[in-house]
């Protein structure tokens, strides 16, 4: 991930969390209107878009797209 703002253990996380199906309780932000979201992700990819870094996922069998600079918790596994 290039986004200077995100430390690299949060990406580092991420990708690991992808390489092993976890679940990660997430709580983040729309970057636009700033509405909050909580729940259950099950992320599938790290990328680039826009000039920021992103997680592609799936939270509650519905797909999202989180802006890495808006989760407001550091991920944690699901158990």
């Amino acid at each position: 991930m290039t986004d200077s703002a995100i430390p690299r253990h949060v990406s580092e996380r991420l990708e690991i969390a992808i390489l092993t199906g976890e679940t990660l309780q997430l709580n983040w932000a729309e970057p636009d209107s700033n509405q909050a979201w909580w729940g259950k992700v099950v992320p599938h990819a790290l990328r680039e878009a826009d000039g920021h870094s992103w997680l592609d996922g799936e939270c509650e069998g519905r797909p999202v797209q989180i802006r890495l600079d808006c989760i407001r918790n550091l991920p944690t596994p699901v158990k």
